[in-house]
């Protein structure tokens, strides 16, 4: 899924929170404004009518992964588009990883956890939500980092 890359329109007044008893990510105050998300494994991107990523909450348990020392260093604050062959159906996902699931790495001493590989070289860096870094290659996304007020270690 391609994504465009766009100058911010507004800031966006909410923080990233990990709720430890839901094995979720959420975000506070609630927005609910979404029409429909986009899934990496079960997380979901949530997106509006344009297609615009807003903010990502849902399942993502913190159980199973791995760590690592890497984490977003340097990053642009601007809005991702994802460019839709069809206008969203508001309450369906779309899956980004139909074949497999993405692995997890936390950066525990930063505070981070990365959905995909945080190894990649040459990869683009945007911040579309406070605190939710995606990395980009060729304007798709191949990774999400997420600091949540606090991680569960």
């Amino acid at each position: 899924m391609k994504l465009l890359i766009q100058k911010r329109q507004e800031e966006q007044n909410f923080s990233l929170v990990y709720r430890d008893e839901d094995y979720a990510f959420d975000i506070e105050p609630l927005d609910g404004s979404g029409d429909t998300s986009i899934l990496i494994n079960e997380l979901q991107l949530e997106i509006d009518h344009e297609g615009r990523i807003m903010y990502v909450w849902g399942y993502c348990p913190l159980i199973k992964y791995n760590e690592t020392r890497n984490f977003p260093r340097r990053y642009q604050a601007c809005s991702l588009v994802a460019v839709l062959n069809k206008p969203p159906i508001p309450g369906v996902s779309l899956s980004l990883n139909t074949d497999s699931r993405w692995p997890i790495y936390i950066n525990k001493k930063k505070g981070w956890a990365c959905l995909g590989n945080p190894e990649v070289k040459n990869i683009q860096l945007v911040e579309f939500a406070p605190d939710c870094v995606a990395a980009l290659i060729n304007s798709e996304i191949i990774g999400v980092w997420l600091q949540p007020e606090e991680l569960p270690f």
